[in-house]
């Protein structure tokens, strides 16, 4: 068993809630946090959890990896993100002389805590990475968060039109340097060499990435499609040394009823050019997708 929660060493500023008005005139929000950051070391991925506000007005924020990466899933929950709406343009910011980010991340709930905005992926000093985003874009070594962009954090701001909500998180780099770890610890628990991958010189390399990415677009599950089911799966498959598909697993980050992704039948027929170690030979590695299942793009 790998789940393990742990609190990380945090300050909990008492509850506050204020409105603030800009100059357009909007409603900023603000909700200051009334726990410390915890992280769950789970079976398929890590989350990092906080509380905001308390009562009636508590909101939740989580970041989540499903793999070493520069990317992480951000979801927001609570009362406040009632009068969100899926897919609208939303204004994303993490500190004060920040230019805002147009993003469009999807509506959904969480448990007790309602509404919520998930962002599938983001980089919090780039912004938004695109659904498609090639993970041969990454660092050749094991990829992390930023630590320094993330330093830098005041707050995690959202906006819709004049609906404008802040969560005071504060700095992240210590939240995000815990999540980078437990995303380096799943690497071991899929049967992978952790100190070969820190000297590799080639991650995988999709070689029939196109054709085999149509075929995994073209087959939205006909109930899912029919219900208006949408979600956000990530997709893992082990490269062998000679660049076969050893094993696929698909984990949903988003809960659905009908939607279950084929992409592992599809990848039974997709060629890698297998990772290098420090010495230039084939390794045994992993490739990684985020897989958006979206209705009418």
């Amino acid at each position: 068993m790998r789940r393990t929660m742990l609190a990380l060493a945090a300050p909990v500023t008492a509850f506050a809630i204020t409105l603030a008005a800009t100059p357009a005139q909007a409603e900023v929000v603000e909700v200051a946090p009334s726990s410390s950051w915890n992280i769950d070391f789970g079976e398929n991925k890590c989350r990092l959890a906080r509380f905001f506000g308390e009562g009636e007005e508590r909101h939740l924020l989580f970041f989540e990896q499903y793999w070493p990466g520069k990317q992480v899933g951000m979801t927001l929950a609570g009362p406040s993100y009632s009068r969100f709406r899926s897919r609208a343009p939303t204004n994303l910011a993490f500190f004060a002389a920040q230019e805002p980010r147009e993003t469009k991340p999807f509506t959904g709930s969480v448990g007790d805590y309602g509404d919520s905005l998930i962002f599938s992926t983001l980089n919090i000093a780039t912004g938004m990475a695109s659904d498609d985003e090639a993970e041969d874009a990454e660092a050749v070594r094991l990829p992390e968060l930023d630590k320094d962009a993330a330093q830098k954090v005041e707050f995690v701001a959202v906006k819709q039109r004049d609906d404008e909500i802040r969560l005071l998180s504060g700095p992240l780099g210590e939240a995000f340097a815990a999540l980078d770890a437990c995303a380096l610890d799943l690497v071991g628990t899929w049967g992978l060499d952790i100190e070969q991958h820190r000297t590799a010189t080639r991650r995988p390399k999709w070689l029939n990435r196109e054709a085999t990415a149509r075929r995994i677009m073209a087959t939205y599950p006909r109930e899912a499609q029919n219900s208006g089911e949408q979600g956000i799966m990530r997709m893992r498959v082990t490269v062998d040394h000679t660049g076969a598909v050893e094993d696929c697993a698909i984990i949903k980050a988003t809960n659905t009823e009908r939607l279950d992704s084929p992409a592992c039948r599809a990848m039974v027929n997709a060629r890698f050019e297998p990772a290098l170690d420090a010495a230039g030979q084939p390794m045994r590695s992993w490739f990684a997708e985020t897989i958006v299942y979206q209705l009418g793009r």
